[in-house]
């Protein structure tokens, strides 16, 4: 079991059991094109499901590393990058009922793998047979954490789900309209929709992050700090939610700081400790990179910032991440003194989101220099 649940452990027994065949290194590469075409065929399995029972893509994302190209609206993001190796697609459910959609949707994807796999060991070679297969045990092993979910959570699992989380999933519609709001800047009717969901779902996380993100986007980050501390006491979370209040405390946290509502000699650790926290609760740290940029900033680290910022951006898979990161790329570069490259990084910001108060104060800051 411990090996299903274990990536690494995995592929070295893929490997050594193509090079025991006898396959050499054109196998162990065909494994690897196996793994790879596995992975993506959850993910064309995943936008199948999305299509038919009528959830709502979010992202596609083709790739990793460095945004070459994209194209965004307020509720879609489709980006190219640099590393066309993986395509990702994330969905989410607008339309009751929620759970059974999700599951009708992780299993169109888990159908679609497998036939991958059986067509692999009828047609493929031993090598990407193999690969495929490692791929297939490894995603359909149901698990959940701060860092991912597996399709297999889904398959085996969520009909499972009762009590709070159940209900999480279930009040997603209502948050949707909250989130929807705040990605076309329409703060008004963000606030009127929060009002809903604080009424009918007070105690959930869900209603929290939601609390969290209109605080945020209207810049009332001592507000969103004061609403996640009150929910980092609670007796019912687990890892994973922890993982993300601790991370919505550093991002608020660093926020107050670098507008000025927290003294730095406060805010600067007391972020950094939270996202310490959010890590040791499972979160990867390449997922505060934005934070972590933030911080450096407030440090006076102009390049680490930067470097920091520009990686956020890229791995952010909606429109307001890659915004909020670039804003950030951008104050870094005016603090190492290039304001022009500065407007260029702004200038793409602001087309993605230009009412966000942290990009709209970095337009501030570069048109007085």
């Amino acid at each position: 079991m411990k090996l299903l649940r274990s990536g690494p452990l995995l592929a070295v027994a893929v490997v050594v059991v193509v090079l025991v065949r006898g396959d050499g290194v054109v196998g162990v590469l065909g494994a690897l094109g196996g793994l790879l075409l596995e992975l993506a065929a959850f993910q064309v399995g995943t936008l199948l499901g999305v299509l038919l029972w009528r959830l709502r893509v979010r992202y596609v994302i083709f790739g990793v590393g460095r945004e070459l190209r994209a194209w965004s609206t307020p509720r879609l993001r489709i980006a190219l990058c640099a590393l066309p190796v993986v395509v990702r697609v994330g969905a989410r459910s607008v339309r009751s009922p929620v759970r059974r959609r999700l599951w009708l949707t992780g299993l169109t994807s888990a159908l679609v793998a497998v036939g991958v796999v059986v067509g692999a060991w009828l047609i493929g070679p031993f090598g990407v047979a193999v690969g495929a297969t490692a791929c297939l045990a490894h995603e359909l092993w149901p698990r959940r954490s701060a860092a991912t979910t597996s399709p297999g959570w889904y398959v085996f699992s969520l009909p499972r789900l009762s009590g709070r989380e159940a209900a999480e999933m279930d009040a997603s519609p209502m948050v949707s309209e909250v989130a929807d709001a705040v990605r076309a800047g329409d703060l008004d009717q963000a606030t009127a929709a929060l009002s809903t969901v604080v009424a009918a779902h007070p105690d959930l996380l869900m209603t929290t992050s939601a609390q969290v993100l209109v605080h945020t986007a209207a810049g009332r980050y001592v507000e969103a700090l004061q609403v996640v501390s009150g929910a980092v006491g609670r007796d019912d979370l687990e890892d994973r939610d922890r993982a993300q209040l601790m991370a919505s405390m550093a991002s608020a946290t660093a926020s107050a700081a670098e507008a000025g509502l927290l003294p730095p000699a406060v805010g600067v650790p007391a972020a950094a400790r939270a996202v310490d926290a959010a890590i040791g609760f499972g979160l990867p740290r390449y997922r505060l990179a934005g934070t972590l940029a933030q911080l450096a900033l407030l440090r006076g680290d102009a390049a680490e910032a930067a470097r920091l910022g520009r990686e956020s951006a890229d791995g952010a898979e909606e429109v307001l991440g890659r915004a909020d990161s670039l804003a950030t790329v951008a104050r870094a570069l005016m603090a190492g003194g290039d304001n022009g490259a500065a407007r260029t990084v702004l200038a793409e910001a602001t087309s993605l989101a230009g009412w966000l108060p942290r990009v709209v104060g970095t337009a501030a800051r570069l048109n007085v220099r």
